[in-house]
């Protein structure tokens, strides 16, 4: 892993250019072992807690393999619309170097599987040779935008704000959910988990390859002949400044 120096407060840019790898060093074969870039950026890339809703956090994946593949997302940060929520997304203090601690939400639900036209067909994720896909979500509570952040003095005591912006004592998570529960005067890194992106399941096809038609034998994730191959990611990651 190695990391670009942090511009001055007087010279900021949005995205801080570090870089993070993982997977074999040996591996030299691009066509076993897919090389995947993704970039992170916040837009905008500066929060203020009086504004009504979060920034929006993007990734771009771009898959430097020469065939497509696709990746089954479940509890990895390529699942984006639950990657704030299962620790797949990462926040460091950029004055501390210390890790922010995330929510992490288990969902109770029924077995996953590989069935086309299903709910849980948003789990597969294909990438075509050099073509990149963006992925956009809220950097706060839920995929809607419209839940307001609130800052770390309000959130580390489990409570919430009415319309009043008086507290109220409710059963939500006390850890940062995105740019919800992080504190005003920071500036904070944004990646994503190396060890949970190291655990994805990939295979040199297209969706519609991997998915079965209702019916059909082996419908679940486990019956699918998925690679064995360490994957290769190279993550751009960016930043937040939070203010008052």
């Amino acid at each position: 892993m190695t990391a670009a120096s942090i511009p001055s407060p007087g010279n900021r840019t949005e995205v801080i250019s570090r870089m993070q790898t993982m997977g074999s060093g040996t591996n030299t074969s691009l066509e076993f072992c897919p090389f995947i870039d993704v970039e992170l950026s916040i837009t905008p890339s500066t929060h203020s807690f009086t504004q009504p809703s979060p920034p929006i956090l993007t990734m771009v994946l771009t898959s430097r393999a020469t065939r497509p593949i696709t990746f089954f997302t479940w509890d990895t940060p390529l699942h984006f619309n639950r990657a704030l929520t299962n620790n797949g997304v990462t926040i460091t203090d950029i004055a501390t170097n210390e890790p922010v601690k995330t929510t992490r939400l288990l969902v109770q639900r029924v077995a996953i599987n590989r069935i086309r036209g299903s709910f849980d067909e948003e789990l597969y994720l294909t990438l075509l040779p050099n073509i990149p896909v963006t992925l956009s979500r809220p950097f706060g509570r839920g995929n809607s935008g419209t839940v307001k952040p609130l800052p770390k003095s309000i959130v580390q005591k489990g409570w919430e704000l009415d319309d009043q912006g008086n507290p109220m004592k409710i059963r939500r998570s006390q850890s940062a959910t995105g740019v919800d529960g992080l504190e005003a005067g920071k500036e904070y890194r944004v990646g994503l988990n190396m060890e949970l992106l190291e655990k994805c399941k990939w295979s040199f096809a297209t969706k519609d390859e991997v998915l079965v038609d209702r019916g059909d034998k082996g419908p679940s994730p486990s019956d699918y002949a998925w690679e064995k191959g360490v994957l290769d990611f190279s993550v751009v990651e960016t930043m937040i400044k939070v203010v008052e």
